[in-house]
């Protein structure tokens, strides 16, 4: 209750702290008046050519707005540019863009959670980095944990990148940095995000209503850029946190080039700051609280695998770098060039009763792609692209006794080299009428490697080595249409041809949404999804038994995954008010228990299906530069697996109920932010019971008991300054906290176990935990 007291107080004192009201209300006004009128209420100044503006009306009612908030409707009803150049000017410069760039990207709602954060016609989602405004709990904005304020994207270990989308697994989530195809977009097990926040300029997320132009995931997709336009001036930017220092500069070498280049590092392994250690904390224990069977009884194992952040060392690292070229030698041609390099390493060990344990793992990511835009006309664009993307995860277990004895060695390989093609025509006949085709052609190679070596055991000697191939043809077709009343329609398919299996596939899309009246919108959308390629869970090999998926593709014995998906729902904004409610069903074909994630390990190789449900509802209220916004997720996961359990039972990432409250509020040069989320246990199977002798254990139903709640406080601050007597460069200063009440909860249970003969003996229980108190700082320049 007193966290909830506290929270309410802080919420009423961020009301009491609003500035005035800025209300607009233009019917067919002339844009020339519409800025006399914006220069007297802001005191800002706009500086442009007369002959742009002339013609252009504007037509809107907000109250309760910001400017930025207003500009970005004011480009998208003039096709101009609108760019704040300091705090009080505004230049207005035509824009680049063909007229069907500036149909595509129309906003329905801007600040749809909160600046930077704006809902599409499509029911895409825009999180823009640079516009993004402060959340709770971070000190940058790094786009894997703000899309997480999104009803229907979660994650069940506030993790950054481990990211669930409408009950989907993380593998299901197609994610695209530059056009480049990722496989792993997390550091030290999926805790921080491997995209450097100052890099991604902009991510577009589909829940559902996916364009036919992206395939071969069956649930969200991610589409990250670090922007292709060439800036108007050099930037750069140097910035160091509780985690890692970064750098950038985006260098306008001429009018028509423009060479970007991001770099990160973290420094845990040179000095490990209070953030790191509270990561740490969690991270490097396998004990916890004790563990009790259905009656109650005390479980007391006792294993040579416990070790805690105490008696453990562990050496971790990562950096990334982007660099990328822009030329556009016309407002016809522009080419990008991109590459993406990324490491994360890890060295931990701990020594127990004279047994020495060595984990080493190395993840590695490296991308490039080249992209050609060529503008035929103002109503034709071609488009052709190349990636070629390369995965490599290398672990090695080691386990010593006497001092220099090798008693087990455990080694795990995992490479994809993925290099694809594709080439788009999109004709806009009018402003009603949209059509583009394309073809797409890729080759994925994967490879893994599972090899144990027992010296004293050879007979428990076990080796698996597969090397697999896909080549793909897809060819897509979509046509967009735009009801004069702002409704929209979407309709395309897809048809693909996987070599690895074989077949061919279709699969149809349909988005709508259509304006009721002046606030209300209806939507709905329909879509079949294939996935060739999936994440096995690897249970015996790993000591820390925290990143042990393994991509393979989908052959005769592994089913390729198929998803079905209908989604309705209804949209209203008004008045500063805004409430999106959006209801799905989800059947999912093709899964297996080596997929799946149980907590129990899957002796069998088992295949079975999910079917989701749930309900998405977003409501925010805006007040001048103060927001308030909660989300709430109903989410039911059902499985059904045959040969494992009778019947429907819940999904091992079945979080039933989700939500999260924030608020935030910017007072001249101080943003501040406040929110609490709370979201229901994950399922976990239960131990009916276990004999001490032998270690004998029986498991009951399958996921038919639940860990306890989760809910944590976050808050965070940042204040921006500028020296009056150097206006070439601005600094931030950001502070932030999660779990303010340092509540700890398990986040996951999971039983190792062998079977004996005479039962499972079971050989260990890792129990999971929730962050404690996390503080951050962070300390940044702009020049």
């Amino acid at each position: 209750m007193k966290y909830i007291l506290f929270y309410l107080a802080l919420f009423a004192f961020t009301i009491g702290n609003t500035q005035q009201k800025l209300n607009y209300n233009y019917v067919e006004k002339p844009l020339a008046s519409v800025i006399a009128d914006i220069q007297n209420e802001s005191g800002v100044i706009f500086s442009f050519a007369n002959a742009i503006i002339e013609g252009k009306q504007i037509t809107l009612s907000e109250k309760d707005i910001t400017l930025d908030e207003l500009l970005v409707i004011l480009e998208d009803q003039t096709g101009l540019k609108f760019k704040k150049v300091s705090e009080s000017q505004i230049i207005i410069t035509p824009k680049a863009k063909t007229p069907y760039n500036q149909v595509l990207d129309e906003v329905v709602i801007s600040g749809y959670v909160t600046s930077g954060i704006d809902r599409n016609k499509d029911g895409s989602i825009d999180v823009t980095s640079k516009n993004l405004g402060i959340l709770p709990g971070l000190v940058t904005p790094d786009i894997s944990q703000s899309m997480q304020l999104i009803p229907g994207i979660s994650t069940l270990d506030e993790s950054a990148s481990h990211i669930q989308i409408r009950g989907g697994t993380p593998d299901q989530n197609l994610i695209l940095f530059d056009d480049i195809k990722l496989y792993s977009t997390g550091y030290l097990f999926g805790m921080f995000s491997a995209f450097n926040p100052y890099a991604t300029e902009k991510a577009r997320i589909f829940k559902s209503g996916t364009s036919a132009a992206y395939g071969d995931r069956i649930s969200g997709i991610i589409d990250i850029s670090t922007g292709e336009t060439v800036p108007e001036k050099n930037e750069s930017s140097l910035g160091i946190d509780g985690l890692s220092i970064d750098g950038f500069f985006k260098n306008k070498l001429n009018d028509k080039t423009a060479l970007f280049l991001f770099a990160r590092r973290s420094y845990a392994d040179v000095a490990k700051s209070p953030t790191y250690n509270t990561y740490a904390e969690t991270i490097f224990r396998n004990t916890g609280a004790p563990v009790f069977t259905a009656d109650g009884s005390s479980i007391n194992l006792e294993t040579d695998d416990d070790y805690t952040e105490d008696t453990s060392t562990n050496k971790f690292s990562f950096y990334d770098v982007n660099a990328k070229l822009i030329y556009q030698p016309s407002e016809q041609h522009k080419i990008i060039f991109s590459n993406l390099i990324t490491q994360n390493t890890l060295d931990f060990s701990f020594d127990k009763a004279g047994e020495l344990r060595i984990d080493d793992q190395k993840v590695q990511n490296f991308g490039t792609s080249l992209r050609w835009d060529f503008d035929t006309s103002n109503q034709h664009k071609l488009i052709a692209k190349t990636y070629l993307s390369h995965y490599k995860s290398d672990y090695t277990n080691l386990e010593i006794i006497n001092g220099n004895v090798t008693e087990e060695t455990n080694s795990r390989k995992n490479k994809i080299t993925d290099f694809g093609f594709e080439v788009q025509s999109k004709h806009t006949f009018d402003k009603k009428h949209t059509l583009q085709y394309g073809y797409q052609l890729s080759n994925t190679q994967v490879y893994f490697l599972l090899d144990k070596q027992e010296v004293f055991e050879p007979e428990s000697n076990e080796f698996e080595e597969l090397d697999q191939h896909n080549f793909k043809n897809a060819f897509f077709t979509e046509y967009q249409y735009r009801f004069r009343n702002a409704g929209f329609l979407s309709t395309g398919v897809r048809g693909v041809h996987y070599g690895s299996v074989k077949r061919a596939f279709l699969e149809p899309r349909i988005t709508i949404e259509y304006p009721i009246s002046k606030g209300f919108r209806v939507k709905t959308a329909l879509e079949r999804r294939h996935q060739p390629i999936s994440q096995l869970v690897e249970f015996s090999q790993t000591e820390l038994r925290l990143e042990n998926n393994i991509w393979r593709l989908s052959d005769e014995r592994f089913p390729l995954l198929k998803s079905d998906q209908v989604s309705g729902g209804l949209l209203f904004k008004k008045r500063g008010w805004t409430l999106d409610i959006d209801a799905y069903y989800k059947e999912l074909e093709g899964l297996t228990s080596f997929t799946a994630g149980f907590s129990t390990p899957q002796l069998e190789l088992s295949q079975g299906n999910s079917f989701i449900k749930g309900i998405d509802v977003l409501l925010k209220k805006k007040i001048n530069t103060y927001r308030v916004w909660a989300g709430y997720t109903y989410n039911d996961i059902k499985f059904e697996f045959p040969s494992i359990q009778d019947g429907q039972f819940s999904g091992n990432n079945d979080i039933t109920h989700a939500f999260r409250i924030s608020n935030t509020l910017k007072v001249d040069s101080w943003q501040l932010s406040l929110g609490w989320q709370y979201r229901t246990g994950k399922p976990v199977t239960p131990i009916n019971s276990f004999n001490s002798v032998g270690n004998i254990v029986v498991f009951g139903s399958v996921n038919s008991q639940r860990l306890k709640a989760f809910h944590r406080l976050d808050a965070s601050a940042i204040y921006n300054f500028t020296p009056r007597e150097d206006k070439d460069w601005k600094g931030q200063l950001g502070f932030s906290m999660l779990n303010i009440y340092n509540r700890k909860t398990p986040t996951s249970v999971t039983y190792r176990s062998e079977d004996e003969g005479s039962g499972l003996e079971l050989k260990q229980v890792i129990q999971r935990f929730s962050l404690g108190f996390t503080p951050n700082i962070s300390f940044r320049l702009f020049f």
